[in-house]
């Protein structure tokens, strides 16, 4: 199941070198937290729950403590989840993260699909649970904080799950049901997904047996002792947020220069551009694989997601858009 950043695959497959391609499949911050030296000791001693990343994060995440599971990526509890619930029907984005409803599918339930946020929470009564994308990723479209209370009122007590992998840069967050169970990422925001650090929040009932699942050790000591120290970074943090929003901004205006067909929306992190054309969001795809620049095709072949760019790789974005826009003639 493609979901970009395959890299290698994409050079294998053309005659451009690995080291020559600009990677904008994913949603990754291309400004990494600056991680220090780890210790010799942090690799040689099994990780200990009270080494501080828990509070670093119920801090950053502004939650209790108690309320919060380290797992090693989000991923991890998107898989393990559904696993936990009786089988029941599900409601689940159509276009979205396609991970939940595998994962769910893998579990025995029977997926129910909605558009948007509003058709959820118009059918939530005929759902057992759901699965809620704050924002949604590719669309970025962004559920209101009453739509996820009534969703949550709706389905009751950890029946609704929602996706804020993407919600760290979100100028005016939704406020989150704490009856609902949240998934957070590490990786995203602070340019650290090969850490596999992320956060499920809920009522410890309710994440009583996914804690089991993680335990002993689920999340390695470096990622702890880094975690703990990103999330503790204000600082750093501030800055990402402004450098967050400058990319998005000229990433927008770009794709707006060259793609005035496409409707664009950005989920901070991401800038996704769909079309009406069945042809050009693949079209559009292939015109820039060819100049080494790698985005992510939609699952439905209509949308095409460009990740943000540092300032020195944003010419060579712009110039291959520039060249690519022809794509109806075969760039």
């Amino acid at each position: 199941m493609p979901h970009g950043g395959a890299l290698r695959a994409a050079a294998a497959a053309s005659r451009i070198p690995l080291a020559d391609w600009l990677d904008v499949s994913t949603g990754i911050a291309p400004w990494s937290w600056p991680v220090p030296t780890v210790p010799e000791h942090v690799w040689a001693r099994l990780p200990e729950a009270d080494d501080g990343l828990l509070a670093a994060a119920a801090g950053y995440y502004r939650q209790p403590a108690e309320r919060m599971v380290a797992v090693p990526g989000s991923q991890f509890a998107i898989r393990a989840l559904p696993e936990q619930y009786p089988p029941g029907r599900v409601g689940l984005p159509r276009i979205g993260y396609r991970e939940h409803a595998r994962a769910w599918q893998m579990a025995g339930h029977t997926p129910v699909y909605y558009d948007t946020p509003e058709e959820l929470r118009a059918t939530a009564d005929g759902l057992d649970y759901a699965v809620l994308l704050a924002p949604n990723n590719p669309l970025a479209d962004m559920p209101t904080s009453d739509d996820c209370q009534t969703i949550a009122d709706r389905l009751g007590p950890g029946r609704l799950i929602v996706d804020a992998a993407f919600l760290d840069c979100a100028p005016e967050p939704p406020t989150l049901p704490e009856t609902a169970i949240t998934l957070r990422s590490v990786g995203k925001f602070f340019g650290l997904a090969g850490l596999r650090l992320g956060f499920v929040i809920g009522a410890p009932e309710a994440l009583a047996g996914l804690a089991r699942r993680v335990e002993p050790w689920g999340v390695s000591h470096p990622a702890r002792w880094v975690g703990a120290r990103a999330l503790a970074d204000d600082a750093w943090q501030a800055a990402q947020r402004e450098r967050i929003a400058e990319g998005s901004a000229w990433l927008l205006d770009r794709l707006a220069e060259h793609m005035p067909e496409a409707r664009l929306a950005s989920g901070g992190l991401f800038v996704t551009a769909c079309f009406e054309s069945p042809d050009a969001a693949p079209a559009w795809h292939t015109a820039l694989a060819r100049r080494g620049v790698l985005t992510r095709l939609g699952d439905d072949r209509r949308w095409l997601r460009f990740g943000l760019v540092k300032l020195a790789q944003r010419d060579r974005l712009a110039s291959a858009l520039c060249h690519a826009r022809d794509y109806p003639q075969g760039p």
